[in-house]
């Protein structure tokens, strides 16, 4: 009799980018609102994010993070990203919702706490 065996196959992290945009007054839909590339992101134990955005920026996870330790990213120089962050590969397969800070030409921090989402599954 044959046993049947199952086979694990493991996936090469992959690398992601959010990209998050503070508008100006150029934008149609006006300045000071918050634009992200992507706003929903599916991720997996193992992967690496990153944000950037174009104003110095902090992102907050403010309920639990899926990177271990780190709760925290952030950039003090415009259009430059925040180290890599790594999935824990004990995170939770759940939504994790974090907020954005980022700072204007004229220095006045704007908040979006309509949480952007990243998931683990």
């Amino acid at each position: 009799m044959a046993k049947s065996s199952k086979r694990t196959t493991l996936m090469a992290p992959t690398s992601y980018t959010v990209a998050i945009t503070l508008t100006d007054q150029t934008d149609p839909n006006g300045p000071n609102n918050f634009n992200y590339a992507p706003g929903f992101l599916q991720v997996h134990r193992g992967d690496n994010v990153k944000f950037k955005c174009n104003r110095p920026f902090t992102i907050t996870f403010l309920y639990g993070t899926p990177f271990g330790n780190v709760s925290e990213f952030f950039s003090t120089i415009m259009d430059r990203a925040s180290d890599v962050g790594t999935i824990d590969p004990n995170a939770a397969f759940q939504a994790y919702h974090y907020t954005v800070s980022a700072t204007d030409p004229d220095g006045k921090i704007h908040v979006d706490g309509s949480c952007p989402t990243l998931v683990v599954g």
